[in-house]
């Protein structure tokens, strides 16, 4: 398989998880309907499900250090096509909840384990990489709220999870036929033992730490949006919940834009990019605001702010991550890659839920995060060691 086809393929694969969670959203108000549930309930089908992505996130990667990628992958959609079908036949919010869990822990497999094939295969041109990857899948994930809000609207709820099914056995026959095994043959698997204490020394590492708290309120702001925006479309906007879907590409394609302009502003280094796109983001989180405060009632005054906050998160975003897994040891990239993605999933559910109680009357709550937790990020920044590209550790 070349290099393209290889990326293509990759893309499909590390999507899962986005695509799983955006095809949902749009149904959130729905179930909360179907189930009569309360808002936090309801967000519970979601923060669960976060949490146990972020469970998966510290599993599979482990898992495909010790095992091998192609079988961390088969197994993980097979996870995911056994919680699709639990969702899809639940008889109640608990039942959806367990499914949602089961569903969401296979997903994580897709983002952990391909960083990790991405740190095998291009280990000195890792952030560049990891930006194509993200433009192809956050354009592929783009089209789910839409899709999802047309399932919801046509068919009932229940129809996502047949969706999710469908996919689930379209990477699991793709992987099997065309994935390349990249974990070198010569590489012993890592004892579980060895595996905590990796995860313990990049934990008391500064600039490791530092990838964490940043990427952690980064995407802590993407996934309270996500999730309220279709309630704030009810019941702050008048509108139906599934027009969420039409403003949601603006997020994915201003995510998508800052991928792309990774690429050309990587002559000003990775530091210029990664102060830059934070700072973008604190300011366009704060007109969004600005705006819902002063009344403007129209998405769109809310949505393309937030397109623009997530172009700075796709500048700096990427760098983060390259940053954080360059850590890791060669033995154990990961270790590093499913530690990040645990961290940021546990404190994006905790977010999450909170926020739920909060609940979504008015934008303003919602936005309010947003901003405290993008100037959360800057602060981190300022405090932090210089945000350079550093060799692996041996």
């Amino acid at each position: 398989m070349n290099q393209r086809s290889l990326i293509y393929l990759l893309a499909f694969i590390v999507t899962i998880g986005s695509v799983a969670t955006n095809i949902y959203i749009p149904a959130l108000p729905v179930v909360r309907e179907y189930f009569d549930s309360t808002v936090a309930q309801a967000q519970a089908t979601f923060s669960i499900a976060l949490l146990t992505f972020a469970i998966g996130m510290l599993f599979w990667g482990p898992f495909a250090d010790r095992y091998g990628r192609r079988l961390a992958i088969l197994a993980g959609v097979g996870l995911m096509a056994a919680g699709s079908v639990v969702c899809l036949f639940a008889p109640s919010l608990a039942w959806l909840i367990a499914g949602r869990g089961v569903l969401a822990f296979g997903t994580a497999t897709g983002i952990a384990v391909s960083r990790t094939i991405v740190s095998d295969l291009y280990p000195d041109s890792m952030a560049s990489m990891l930006a194509q990857l993200a433009i192809f899948a956050v354009v592929s994930s783009a089209s789910a709220p839409v899709i999802g809000g047309f399932l919801t609207s046509w068919f009932g709820w229940r129809a996502v999870f047949v969706a999710q099914v469908v996919m689930a056995a379209a990477v699991a026959w793709l992987t099997w036929k065309h994935l390349p095994e990249t974990r070198p043959a010569t590489k012993q698997p890592p004892a579980v033992r060895e595996m905590a204490r990796v995860a313990r020394s990049l934990l008391v590492k500064p600039g490791y730490l530092s990838c964490v708290l940043q990427s952690s309120a980064a995407y802590s702001m993407f996934v309270v949006f996500i999730s309220l925006a279709p309630y704030v479309m009810v019941t702050a906007m008048g509108r139906p919940a599934t027009e969420y879907g039409l403003y949601y590409p603006l997020i994915s394609f201003g995510y998508v834009a800052g991928n792309w302009a990774l690429g050309r502003f990587s002559a000003r280094g990775q530091h210029w990019m990664i102060v830059f796109g934070v700072s973008l983001q604190l300011a366009a989180a704060l007109c969004a605001l600005v705006f819902a405060a002063a009344g403007f009632r129209h998405p769109l005054w809310i949505f393309v702010p937030m397109g623009v906050l997530y172009f700075g998160q796709g500048l700096f975003m990427p760098h983060l991550t390259a940053i954080a897994v360059s850590l890791a040891p060669p033995h154990a990239t990961g270790v590093g890659s499913s530690t990040l993605g645990f961290l940021n999933q546990f404190i994006s559910a905790a977010c999450v839920q909170a926020m739920g109680l909060v609940g979504a009357a008015t934008a303003i709550p919602m936005l309010l995060f947003c901003a405290g937790a993008a100037f959360f990020q800057l602060v981190v920044l300022r405090l932090s060691p210089r945000m350079e590209a550093r060799a692996r550790v041996t």
